[in-house]
C-alpha cells in the first residue's frame, strides 16, 4: 500500500511542480505562439464616420439596457416596461446605458457600454398603468384541488424622442464625471 502511495505522491509532484505539469508541457511546445497586436484603426475610417454624424443622412438607432432587459430602440418608438419604475407621467429621461448605437452605414459598439456623453436617448413616460390579467390555474384530478390566481404588473409606457450621436468619435466627451 505504501508503495502505491508513494508512487501516487510522485506523479502528483511530477504534475504540479513547473508551468503546469506534462499535460501543459505538452500543449504548449507543441502549440505555435502568435503575437497577436489590436490593430489601430485608421484615421480615414474615424474621419468617414465623424462626416456621416455631422450630415445626420439616417435614422439613428440603440440598443439600450433597461430595467434587466435590452431594448432596439429608434426615433418615436414605444416602449412598454414592466416593474416597478419611479418616473412619474410626463417626465423627460436619458436612457444611460447604451450598448450599441448604429445608422444604416457604421455601428459603434460599446465594450460593455459606449463611452458616456457619445450617445443621447432621451425619452418621455407617456403612461403608468397595470397590465392585462394572467390567470394562473391549478388542478390536481381526481384530489377535489383546484386554484385560480389573477395576476397584474405594474407597468410604464414610454416614447423614444431622440437618438442622437451627440459627439465626434475619438474626441475626448464634456460630460466628464
Amino acid at each position: 500500500m505504501s508503495v502505491i502511495r508513494a508512487g501516487l505522491q510522485r506523479i502528483t509532484n511530477i504534475i504540479r511542480n513547473g508551468s503546469g505539469g506534462i499535460l501543459s508541457r505538452f500543449i504548449t511546445n507543441s502549440a505555435l505562439i502568435e503575437n497577436k497586436t489590436v490593430p489601430q484603426t485608421p484615421k480615414e475610417v474615424i474621419s468617414a464616420c465623424n462626416k456621416l454624424i455631422e450630415e445626420n443622412a439616417s435614422r439613428n438607432f440603440a440598443i439600450v439596457h433597461l430595467l434587466g432587459k435590452q431594448w432596439r430602440v429608434t426615433d418615436g418608438d414605444l416602449l412598454v416596461v414592466e416593474g416597478y419604475w419611479p418616473p412619474n407621467i410626463g417626465d423627460k429621461i436619458t436612457l444611460d446605458k447604451v450598448l450599441l448605437a448604429a445608422t444604416k452605414d457604421f455601428s459603434l459598439i460599446g465594450r460593455p457600454l459606449v463611452q458616456p456623453g457619445l450617445v443621447t436617448v432621451t425619452a418621455t413616460v407617456i403612461s403608468k398603468g397595470l397590465s392585462h390579467t394572467r390567470t394562473h390555474f391549478k388542478k390536481k384530478r381526481r384530489k377535489q384541488y383546484m386554484r385560480i390566481n389573477f395576476q397584474r404588473a405594474e407597468q410604464t409606457m414610454l416614447r423614444i424622442n431622440s437618438v442622437n450621436i451627440a459627439s465626434k468619435i475619438n474626441e475626448p466627451s464634456k460630460n466628464v464625471f
